[in-house]
């Protein structure tokens, strides 16, 4: 398993809230940021990292506005 940072953009907070999760894979991860994105009205983006390098941007992070690190 390996762990992957998801920040998310949530319209009730000025800052990004970090999630830490384990995966099996990138693929994984993945699935899981979408999820987290769904899952509430109130997020607005999502920004999947692993080691500080960016692997998906979602919503308000994917068009480099945002910057959750």
């Amino acid at each position: 398993m390996a762990t992957f940072e998801i920040y998310i953009d949530d319209d009730r907070y000025s800052v990004p809230s970090l999630y830490l999760i384990t995966a099996a894979n990138e693929a994984g991860a993945r699935e899981a940021a979408r999820k987290l994105l769904r899952d509430s009205e109130h997020h607005l983006g999502v920004d999947l990292r692993s080691d500080g390098a960016r692997l998906l941007a979602l919503g308000s992070y994917a068009g480099g506005g945002c910057s959750a690190a």
